[in-house]
């Protein structure tokens, strides 16, 4: 049985409908390994965020031309919404998310080129498999299996089954359903991500063969959060909200060797089909952004673009492994730092000072140059500072109980200040760095991974465990992929 699949050209055309929406989704175009996880998560069960008014509004904002096609509900689409957190709360499925993918499904209820009427009360395509023929109404019925639900309750209730099995292995040992998954994909997507193309990693095809189906219906409705007020930081997709002006362009770098670029940042290359002695844990970009180094575990280098070589530890026994790097204000050398605070100098990077002979705490996880790249400081993992040349002590997370492991750091443009970043996504304040906000509490993000100040020193983008980047302050919406393959190991601005 073939449930809901969108033909290549009508997915276009419902596409375009939504081109508020997808334009978000131009940042999404960096192909991924098919073995790559999706970079939100978004549970197909639990209970609805938005009421059937919100939804109604969000629609009448949206819709276009596109007028609503429902005859029995006299086309009130706060109605059909109501229905769906119904029909949603019976399964216990997300209704309001439901309701969103129809809207993806039906051209905005409008049916416009749709082999399914809208008599037939069928929001989701349920049946409508490509090669088959249109149906103009259902006032005769349909050939078996009948995509003419016969009310709008039903039709929502029919969906809400399907997205359930596709999202609950219990349904296996359900009886009287209206609709079930295929026996080898039930319970195999609990999550939206994973509803398009080859997202799921389960290797099967779920709802359509559309690549990123699911993620652009997480992009729709967290447009239909963030105009409801319900938007905030663990809102993936939530839209720029007027005024941030600063970043041109970054690279995400990840453990599987890719670099994904966004904005106006140039691909120069990356270390994903070489064969490394050990895993990438960093990497700098060079400051006119035409170039970047990426760094390896065990020291080497790898230059890409305009960065030159100018030697690693790539060769050499080390004490402790190496845990990142700081190129010099000139672009003609870099720092590096291992683990247990010794410092490598290369090029033009001088010596300030390290940590290599004394007994830590934890280990250094970090470093950061200062503001004329005559000093330095290193991070540790309990957010202790070691300040080294010019680089002022602003205050430490060190002694403290902070539950969490610190894993980035970022100075302000004065360099009189700096921020922390936590594995559990809270940014942490010293000197005169401003807390634009965070990450904590978020529980779809898979915790904090690295942070980016913009250009002017008013925001900062957070890249997340799960390969998400969220924007605060005047830091510009950019993108992040839809599917990485790894845990970023780098934020590189290209500004």
């Amino acid at each position: 049985m073939r449930d809901s699949r969108v033909s290549r050209r009508a997915f276009r055309r419902i596409a375009s409908l939504v081109s508020v929406v997808v334009a978000c989704a131009s940042t999404l175009a960096i192909a991924a390994p098919a073995s790559a996880d999706v970079t939100t998560k978004t549970p197909v069960m639990g209970p609805s965020l938005l009421n059937a008014a919100q939804l109604a509004a969000w629609y009448g904002r949206h819709h276009g031309s596109n007028q609503p096609r429902i005859p029995v509900l006299h086309n009130n689409v706060a109605q059909l919404a109501q229905i769906f957190i119904d029909q949603g709360n019976a399964e216990g499925v997300r209704g309001d998310i439901a309701f969103v993918q129809s809207m993806l499904e039906t051209g905005w209820l409008s049916f416009a080129g749709s082999q399914v009427p809208p008599d037939a009360y069928n929001y989701a395509g349920i049946y409508a498999y490509g090669g088959r023929a249109g149906l103009p109404n259902c006032a005769h019925g349909d050939s078996s299996p009948s995509r003419c639900m016969g009310t709008p309750q039903k039709g929502a209730r029919v969906q809400m089954q399907l997205l359930r099995s596709y999202a609950d292995p219990s349904t296996k040992n359900l009886h009287d359903r209206l609709i079930s998954a295929p026996s080898d994909r039930v319970g195999a997507a609990p999550l939206w991500e994973y509803f398009g193309g080859t997202n799921c990693p389960c290797h099967k095809l779920i709802w359509a063969a559309a690549p990123n189906y699911g993620v652009i219906i997480i992009q729709m409705y967290s447009q239909a959060l963030a105009e409801s007020g319900k938007a905030g930081a663990c809102v993936p997709y939530a839209p720029p909200v007027a005024g941030p002006t600063s970043g041109h362009g970054y690279w995400q770098v990840t453990r599987d060797g890719v670099v994904h670029p966004f904005g106006a940042a140039p691909y120069y290359g990356d270390t994903h089909a070489m064969r490394l002695s050990a895993p990438l844990t960093g990497g700098e970009s060079v400051s006119t952004a035409n170039g970047y180094w990426l760094l390896g575990r065990d020291g080497g280098i790898f230059t890409f673009g305009s960065a030159k070589f100018y030697g690693s530890t790539g060769a050499i026994h080390l004490n402790q492994p190496v845990n990142g790097m700081e190129r010099a204000t000139d672009n003609a050398g870099y720092w590096l730092v291992a683990d247990d605070g010794g410092i490598f100098t290369f090029g033009s990077a001088k010596f300030y000072g390290s940590t290599g002979a004394h007994p830590l705490n934890q280990p250094v996880l970090g470093m950061e140059r200062s503001a004329s790249g005559k000093g330095y400081w290193l991070f540790a993992a309990d957010g202790g500072i070691f300040n080294f040349g010019d680089a002022k002590f602003y205050g430490s997370l060190g002694g403290t109980r902070i539950n969490t492991v610190i894993v980035s750091m970022q100075r302000t443009a004065t360099g009189n200040g700096y921020w922390m970043l936590g594995l559990n996504g809270k940014v942490y304040k010293f000197g005169d760095a401003v807390h634009y906000g965070d990450i904590a509490g978020c529980t779809n993000y898979g915790g904090g991974a690295r942070l980016l100040a913009t250009p002017s020193g008013h925001g900062y983008w957070i890249a997340t465990g799960s390969g998400a980047i969220l924007a605060f302050g005047d830091a510009k919406h950019l993108g992040f992929p839809a599917s990485i393959g790894g845990a970023p190991v780098a934020l590189l601005g290209a500004n």
